[in-house]
């Protein structure tokens, strides 16, 4: 058994593109990775999220244990209104496979990883993703780590931050001749993390390495069009060519970092490719706020404004809930990447939902959503509608109470229309729950195509493939599908919660949360 894993994370991957491109001899390496290993779909959580699915994949346990939902958070005032927090580390009930393993005397190392800020004190390395450059020490252990990284010959440190110089631009906004330049900068931040990954490895190895490359992800949003090769990209001509290119060169730079991560990492480290989620098409926006206030649960106040364009300007982002009327609100939709609708309780105001009338409300407010039908094609917009806190489970608050699946996979729209469905004048690119796995080493069976597998397996394979004890109170398993005949894990002990959990962000400044804002909509989460 080698105890060397190396983690690979590729943010937002889908074999809807990696075999395309395979075919037109885009990723060399990692074709021939796929053909010499275990391969298989990996399974996302109920939302496929950043925030919730990584969440889940370095905790073993779904998003109502470890109560991370999406990238914030509603939380009730007590004049009646309500509010956006940031979700952190500390907002994070379960306990992360990088402190189990530190718990156990090992040693890893977690870079670009959500919420993992303010940063675990490991015995290893850590380096959170989604912080700006600005803050980003309060992001890195040890704390003498940063100014290694601000010192670096390699790399600029500026390049492991979000929204690198480009905090004020949104992907809405980008023109034609700014194309080149967003696609250059995924792919000089990737580089970055794989600079920084290699340099960890060669010079103080951990038994754990883990990095996330987010490049696809970002690319998927604004380009999908141009990758798939089933969608129409626009209007032909040397443009949309370029764009195309430019798109698959970043495909062939992303399979020369994986490269270069796993002949570093060595023959006997067992190294596993994954993602959060998988990618696809959406070609409509539903707006879900809009449908809650023609159906008598949500009002809109007067200075609520139409959404003409599809899109949600950087100062809706932020007073978006303003525009609600809190006073006559029952249910409502806070965020378009939580593809959720929270039911507002009764504080005494008389406003919410009494815990007495809950299930009658929930239930009521589920079956008109999928009874519902897109007046313009007589078909359904909602094709499944997941009631969170009747799944029989304890769940960790504020918990969405239903958790929406549309017809085209989309995000929704929390702005206020005058339609409740409206296509898109060009496809774009959404998240699937179908991830990918692709793994290798003298642990991993080859030439093996598994069944889709769970994200909630990464943490008890990690654990066993380093010859730890796998917690007993995992939702997830150890594939041993994947794994050679014979190979053996121990069991016991259960995961334990690391301090906090509670209800508290005092220590995220404002300006950390207006650009995770900007970056939620440069991402594709808003649209």
């Amino acid at each position: 058994m080698s105890n060397k894993v190396l983690m690979i994370g590729l943010d937002g991957a889908t074999f809807t593109l990696f075999k395309p491109l395979s075919r037109m001899g885009a990723l060399p390496f990692l074709t021939e990775f796929i053909n010499n290993g275990t391969s298989g779909h990996l399974m996302s959580t109920l939302n496929p999220l950043t925030p919730p699915a990584w969440t889940s994949m370095t905790t073993g346990v779904v998003p109502e244990r470890h109560g991370i939902y999406d990238f914030l958070r509603p939380t009730y005032l007590p004049d009646g209104g309500t509010y956006l927090k940031v979700n952190d580390r500390r907002i994070n009930r379960a306990e992360s496979v990088f402190e189990m393993v530190a718990r156990q005397g090992m040693r890893s190392t977690a870079l670009n990883f959500y919420g993992y800020t303010p940063a675990p004190k490991l015995d290893g390395y850590v380096v959170s993703g989604f912080v700006p450059w600005k803050h980003l020490r309060q992001g890195i252990h040890p704390p003498e780590f940063f100014d290694k990284l601000r010192a670096s010959d390699t790399f600029d440190y500026r390049d492991l931050g979000m929204d690198i110089g480009e905090e004020k631009k949104v992907v809405q906004g980008l023109d034609a001749d700014e194309h080149e330049e967003w696609i250059e900068l995924q792919n000089v931040r990737d580089k970055a993390w794989t600079d920084l990954t290699c340099q960890l490895m060669e010079e103080d190895r951990t038994e754990l390495t883990a990095v996330v490359l987010d490049g696809p992800d970002k690319i998927q949003h604004l380009f999908w069009r141009y990758v798939d090769p089933d969608c129409h990209a626009g209007d032909p001509g040397p443009e949309t060519d370029r764009i195309r290119e430019l798109c698959v060169d970043f495909y062939r730079r992303m399979d020369d970092n994986i490269r270069r991560m796993v002949e570093t990492a060595g023959p006997d480290t067992n190294v596993f490719i994954v993602s959060d989620h998988g990618f696809g098409p959406t070609t409509e926006i539903f707006y879900v706020n809009q449908w809650l206030a023609e159906h008598g649960y949500l009002n809109w106040s007067e200075s609520a404004v139409g959404d003409a364009k599809g899109q949600l300007t950087a100062d809706k982002i932020r007073d978006h809930l303003g525009m609600i009327d809190w006073r006559r609100t029952k249910a409502f939709c806070p965020t378009p990447s939580s593809n959720a609708i929270y039911i507002r309780p009764d504080l005494g105001d008389g406003v919410g939902v009494s815990s007495d009338d809950y299930m009658d409300f929930a239930l009521d407010l589920r079956k008109k959503l999928l009874d519902w039908k897109d007046p313009d094609t007589g078909t359904p917009v909602v094709v499944s509608a997941d009631m969170n806190k009747m799944r029989g489970m304890s769940f960790a608050e504020p918990c969405p109470d239903i958790t929406l699946h549309l017809r085209d996979g989309g995000f929704v729209s929390i702005l206020n229309s005058e339609k409740c469905v409206v296509q898109r004048p060009l496809t774009e690119g959404t998240h699937r729950p179908e991830g990918i796995f692709i793994a290798g080493g003298p642990d991993f069976r080859e030439e093996e195509v598994l069944d889709p597998l769970s994200l909630l397996d990464m943490t008890p394979m990690m654990l066993a493939l380093l010859g730890l004890p796998v917690p007993t109170d995992l939702d997830g398993r150890v594939p041993e599908e994947a794994l050679v005949s014979g190979f053996a894990h121990a069991s016991g002990g259960t995961s334990s919660a690391p301090k906090g959990g509670g209800d508290t962000d005092e220590d995220v400044p404002e300006e950390d949360r207006e650009a995770l804002l900007r970056q939620m909509k440069k991402l594709g989460y808003i649209d």
